[in-house]
């Protein structure tokens, strides 16, 4: 593994790495993976309006097997706008991007930071949320939970970092006190590791793509449940709806 560092401005601190990650041809073919940005952020916590985005891991592949990541951390809450201003130039070039659960946190949060700091960027459209892919299949496939980190171990990833989201704000916290590099080398490597796997879960991905059975029955599961709204809406009988089945 490659990788360098160098600040920009007062205490905006950026990293980046070359690294190898290799997936089956496949894979990386089918699913077009080389020209996908793999993305996750952390905040100082859930309030779009009020807390901050201080970190920033974008992936992507220089070539099949060669993978980058650039890291953004904020050594100061202030600094957010001065990432997300280096991010959204790196981003200008991608029209697809990746994340686990990131419609639910990434992407609100980015969509309301360049709202407030009127930037003209605008996140691609196409975005593979591999959480949302998963999620209805993962206990039909003997995943424990649809976690990122569970879904990890199914496919035998061993992560170094030990921290979740919420250990990840309290250990900001006291970066910010006490500025220690070895709290900063913690913060940044669970970000790193968020991102750096993204590519390693398509391998699920193109299972459940390639699964017959799993896709009809959550097809079949789709329909019920349709046809049990259907039945709350019209009020008709659930016996008569599921005997036209």
């Amino acid at each position: 593994m490659l990788f360098f560092f160098y600040r920009l401005g007062g205490t905006m601190f950026i990293k980046e790495y070359q690294i190898k990650v290799i997936l089956p041809d496949e894979i990386f073919s089918k699913y077009k993976m080389g020209t996908i940005a793999y993305l996750d952020i952390e905040a100082t916590g859930f309030d779009l309006e009020y807390d901050k985005i201080v970190l920033i891991s974008l992936g992507y592949y220089l070539s099949e097997g060669e993978f980058k990541i650039v890291q953004y951390f904020a050594e100061s809450p202030s600094e957010e706008v001065n990432i997300l201003k280096e991010f959204t130039k790196a981003m200008g070039k991608f029209k697809r991007w990746c994340s686990y659960n990131g419609t639910a946190f990434d992407e609100p949060f980015i969509i309301r930071k360049m709202y407030r700091y009127n930037f003209g960027y605008r996140l691609p459209r196409d975005h593979m949320d591999l959480y949302k892919f998963i999620r209805p299949f993962h206990k039909r496939m003997g995943i424990k939970s649809c976690s990122l980190k569970s879904v990890e171990q199914f496919i035998g990833i061993k992560r170094k970092d030990e921290i979740n989201g919420a250990k990840w704000v309290e250990l900001y916290n006291e970066y910010l006190l006490k500025h220690d590099e070895k709290l900063k080398e913690i913060l940044m490597l669970h970000n790193y590791e968020d991102v750096v796997n993204l590519p390693e879960i398509f391998k699920v991905v193109n299972v459940i793509d390639n699964d017959l059975d799993l896709l009809r029955k959550e097809k079949l599961a789709k329909k019920q449940m349709s046809l049990m709204k259907n039945n709350i809406n019209t009020k008709q009988p659930l016996k008569t709806v599921s005997g036209r089945l």
